[in-house]
C-alpha cells in the first residue's frame, strides 16, 4: 500500500477556467449575429452551469489518496474504488476510471502535478505504470 495527501489542483481550475470562458467567447461570436438570440443565452447558461459543476468537481479532490497497487484499488474520497481501466498517464496529468466498491458508481479522478508532491507524484506514476488489466 501506498499513500499520500492531496491538495486542490490550482493549474486545473485555471485550465478549466479557460476552457469554457473560451468556450463561451466562441459561442458568443459565431451566434451574435444570428436571430438565435434566446439559444445563444441557453447555450452560455449550460456553459456556466457546466463550468461551476467542474469547478465544484475540482475542489472535491483532495484529502487522503492510498494507492493498493497489488490489488488495482484506490481508497480516495472515504471510500475504496476498483480501477477500472489502466490510467491514462501524461507528464503533467493522470487520469483514472473508478468504480466504487460500495456502490457502484462511476468517478473519474483527474490528478494534476500541482496537487501532490513531487516525491509522491513520481511514485504514483511508477506504480500506475505496472498496473495490468485484463
Amino acid at each position: 500500500m501506498w499513500s499520500t495527501k492531496l491538495t486542490v489542483s490550482y493549474l486545473l481550475l485555471v485550465i478549466s477556467g479557460i476552457f469554457y470562458l473560451t468556450l463561451i467567447i466562441i459561442s458568443l461570436a459565431l451566434l451574435a449575429d444570428t436571430c438565435l438570440n434566446a439559444f445563444t443565452m441557453v447555450i452560455i447558461l449550460i456553459l456556466a452551469i457546466e463550468w461551476w459543476r467542474s469547478f465544484h468537481y475540482l475542489h472535491t479532490i483532495k484529502g487522503e489518496l492510498a494507492l493498493f497497487h497489488y490489488i488495482h484499488q484506490i481508497y480516495w474520497h472515504k471510500q475504496r474504488w476498483h480501477i477500472m481501466r489502466k490510467p491514462l498517464l501524461f507528464r503533467f496529468l493522470i487520469i483514472i476510471n473508478l468504480k466504487s466498491r460500495h456502490n457502484g458508481n462511476r468517478q473519474t479522478l483527474l490528478l494534476m502535478i500541482d496537487s501532490i508532491q513531487p516525491n509522491d507524484w513520481r511514485t504514483l506514476n511508477y506504480y500506475l505504470r505496472q498496473i495490468e488489466l485484463n
